[in-house]
């Protein structure tokens, strides 16, 4: 199988797999009675983050190399990066394009979680100064940050309303009610498909930075987050269209929260964490731009201003590539 199909075939499976699986998480929140906000900062933003996730833990732990772990890294660091700027970026150009300037979310929804990223990210990122037995333990604490994070989430859920019922039907099912049972075989069958899809990415990545000769880490921290983070983005959007700001902003910030401390504790726990400087800027850029958003969600000014204003970061990143190279 040639370079380019084993690339093409990763990218199309992990964007077919990750739609059929938010779809089918949105329905399943649905069923079990939890509110948008539940439903887009944990069951959506999982299905945003699951492929993300598969690309380093199967670079790290199956790749046994160094160019795997640089992918690794990459992916860890570049989905963050990704869904703080240009995700962001693209939910503005989507309220901007409706004629809406302003979201309407589920209160202190943004503020808990983008609150709870720049706490658990910068732990991740400073433990790449530490000494390697630091590592785990501090991996320990971003795991169980993240169960009360979700307990929390799901405590306030209970005391919410359910939500309203999902803006696309079932893709298994031409029923305005799928049984649940076609609810857990689409989720399933999808992740199936995330599982598959990122092995042939990553398999794809390794060999170009390979035969190419080119870093690892700038090949998946630019390619491997636009190929499995920005299709579910673009679902952000559709449920923008559908006035489901919930979900639409859950999907990004709740992955952000994941992203920040799951998926950093995996990289802590199978590879030596020793951040270069590419890895620090693309961290740093990515606290930055939450940052930004945090501030001006807190302060009531969240409109498509500063939405769009967040893509500026990414767009730094890309400049000091360019110059770099």
């Amino acid at each position: 199988m040639s370079l380019l199909l084993i690339l093409i075939s990763g990218m199309v499976l992990i964007v077919l797999s990750a739609d059929y699986f938010t779809n089918g998480v949105e329905w399943l929140g649905y069923g079990l009675g939890l509110d948008e906000g539940a439903i887009g900062s944990l069951l959506a933003a999982l299905g945003t983050a699951l492929p993300e996730t598969l690309v380093p833990v199967i670079a790290m732990v199956f790749g046994g190399n160094p160019a795997a772990d640089s992918i690794g890294l990459g992916a860890i660091l570049g989905a963050p990066l990704m869904l703080s700027t240009l995700a962001f970026m693209i939910i503005g150009l989507g309220l901007w394009a409706h004629g809406r300037r302003t979201p309407v979310l589920p209160h202190g929804m943004v503020d808990r979680d983008l609150g709870f990223f720049l706490g658990g990210f910068a732990i991740a990122l400073g433990t790449g100064f530490t000494p390697p037995n630091w590592h785990r333990p501090l991996a320990v604490i971003l795991i169980i940050g993240y169960g009360i994070h979700v307990y929390r989430l799901l405590h306030a859920s209970r005391r919410g309303t359910s939500s309203k019922s999902p803006s696309r039907r079932l893709h298994l099912s031409s029923r305005p009610r799928p049984p649940f049972v076609l609810v857990l075989l689409q989720v399933a069958m999808a992740l199936f498909g995330l599982i598959l899809g990122a092995h042939f990415f990553v398999v794809g990545l390794d060999r170009v930075s390979l035969d190419f000769r080119i870093s690892g880490f700038l090949l998946s921290v630019i390619l491997t987050p636009i190929a499995t983070e920005l299709p579910e983005v673009l679902n952000s959007v559709l449920w923008i269209r559908h006035r489901k700001d919930g979900l639409a902003f859950g999907n990004v910030t709740g992955a952000m929260t994941f992203q920040a401390t799951m998926v950093p504790a995996l990289g802590m726990i199978f590879s030596p964490w020793r951040l270069s400087v590419w890895e620090i800027a693309a961290g740093v850029l990515a606290w930055g731009a939450a940052a930004w958003i945090f501030v001006r969600s807190r302060q009531g000014r969240l409109t498509v201003g500063p939405l769009l204003t967040a893509g500026l970061f990414y767009l730094a990143f890309i400049g000091l590539v360019v110059v770099a190279i």
